[in-house]
């Protein structure tokens, strides 16, 4: 990732954690979780559980709640700005949490220089890899890092959803020409650019590493087309993140939804 890239992240750390509280990033977090948490590995042992890393993990909304459910658990952020808002709010938790929580400052693609082989039991990688400019090498390295049987749960922009947004949301079918043609969008939160894939070129390049995809969901179908007043009204939205989570898995609706949701196992068997 580009120093300007980085600076306007590092930027952003507090907007981010306030939209992480809004209705939409409120249901972004909680479908995610919803479709994670069957596909997560046991936790046999308490005193030595499983081991995540949740790589690009920014102000660490998934991490603490993967420390609350008793997994050990690295977030991983080249934005001290990022883990500074991560680290205020895993004050929140007890103290046994906050302890099986680590706190790591660099780039994805250096993580292996940090951690064994094989180290890890899962990773998660949530809207990351449409911001960086080689998302196959992050890819790599991450895949260096699970265990035999391990899980990678990677969720990124639609690149068919951000040409529908365009007409729907905007009105602007000169924009949703631009993204069918070349997947780019503007992240308005940061003010950076990035770009958009389909289910089926990421999971070629799983494939290619060695990473069976073993499922795939959607994130936020609807929400991103409801008024804002309707998302604001609290029986309304309780009502529409039910609807989300039941769309998550079900065809046409995921292939449509703002994120892609992949879960891949590396060869060598299952948890």
């Amino acid at each position: 990732m580009g120093k300007e890239t980085e600076s306007q992240f590092s930027g952003g750390a507090k907007a981010w954690t306030e939209y992480n509280q809004s209705p939409l990033g409120r249901i972004r977090s909680e479908v995610t979780w919803h479709n994670l948490v069957p596909h997560l590995p046991a936790i046999h042992d308490v005193q030595h559980p499983a081991r995540v890393l949740d790589a690009g993990g920014g102000s660490g909304e998934l991490a603490l709640a993967l420390a609350r459910r008793g997994y050990r658990v690295w977030l991983l952020d080249w934005s001290s700005a990022m883990l500074d808002e991560a680290r205020k709010a895993a004050q929140t938790l007890p103290e046994e949490d906050q302890d099986r929580l680590h706190f790591c400052t660099m780039d994805v693609e250096r993580a292996p220089q940090a951690f064994e082989p094989g180290f890890f039991d899962a990773i998660t990688c949530h809207t990351l890899i449409e911001y960086l400019p080689a998302p196959q090498v992050t890819l790599r390295a991450l895949s260096t890092l699970l265990c035999e049987g391990g899980l990678l749960s990677l969720s990124f922009v639609n690149r068919h959803a951000e040409v529908l947004r365009q007409i729907w949301s905007r009105g602007d079918p000169a924009g949703a020409l631009r993204r069918l043609e070349d997947g780019t969008f503007q992240a308005g939160l940061f003010g950076v650019s990035g770009k958009a894939y389909t289910a089926q070129e990421v999971r070629a390049w799983l494939e290619d590493l060695g990473l069976s995809v073993t499922a795939s969901r959607g994130v936020r179908v609807f929400a991103d087309y409801v008024p804002q007043e309707n998302l604001e009204d609290p029986t309304f939205f309780d009502a529409l993140l039910h609807l989300e989570a039941a769309a998550a898995a079900q065809s046409p609706y995921r292939l449509v939804a703002r994120y892609v949701h992949l879960f891949a196992h590396k060869e060598g068997g299952l948890l």
